[in-house]
């Protein structure tokens, strides 16, 4: 005679019914640390120089019809006031301001251009048939520079190409006064492509020179 069925227990029914974990039943030690990061994402650093529209003709004609998102990012910076200002010294709003208050004038001000900066560039990106997917504005601090700024952004949101601008200065240019593409060429984690800038009187048909990161 055929066996009877056996019962499963019900501590065996509640393990075979029971859902797959979630996220939230893992033990968070064991996940790697979350990080900030958009992996199919252009960067594309603009300095506020006449020399700013070249690397904007350079993106509409090579990025447009890319699935990645298009950030562009712009460093304001001011210089912090540590004495009274002398004699034929004027800022606008700064009158009977202490120190403090002048020099958090400064940054409103250099904010706001920084704003009006990237809204234009926006609006000129649109006219040359692109558009970026967000804009971020960066605070220059005065211990550092621009290049630091744009360094520590890129390291935190992980792009996976920086594109900026050179103003093509030779060896003793770069070294006495620093080139920002060559400090992102070899600090950056991802693809730098520099983008050869000439005087806007001459043609803007430079190829840029493209350095990536094995």
């Amino acid at each position: 005679s055929p066996e009877p069925k056996r019962k499963r227990s019900k501590k065996h029914n509640d393990q075979r019914q029971a859902p797959p974990p979630t996220m939230g039943d893992v033990d968070k030690k064991q996940q790697p640390a979350e990080v900030e990061t958009s992996a199919t994402s252009i960067l594309v650093a603009l300095d506020g120089s006449k020399y700013g529209d070249q690397v904007l003709k350079f993106c509409a004609d090579h990025l447009k019809g890319r699935t990645e998102k298009i950030s562009f990012v712009h460093v304001y910076e001011y210089h912090l006031v540590s004495a009274p200002p002398g004699p034929g010294f004027a800022l606008a709003g700064s009158s009977g301001l202490n120190l403090t208050e002048m020099n958090d004038e400064l940054r409103k001000q250099a904010i706001s251009k920084g704003t009006k900066y990237l809204q234009q560039a926006a609006k000129k990106a649109m006219a040359l048939g692109f558009k970026p997917d967000e804009m971020k504005l960066l605070e220059g601090r005065p211990s550092s520079s621009a290049k630091h700024a744009i360094l520590e952004y890129s390291d935190k949101t992980l792009p996976s190409m920086l594109v900026c601008g050179s103003r093509g200065l030779g060896a003793m240019g770069r070294m006495f006064l620093g080139s920002t593409s060559d400090f992102l060429v070899h600090n950056c984690k991802c693809t730098v492509m520099i983008v050869k800038c000439s005087e806007p009187t001459e043609k803007e048909n430079e190829k840029p020179e493209t350095t990536q990161k094995s």
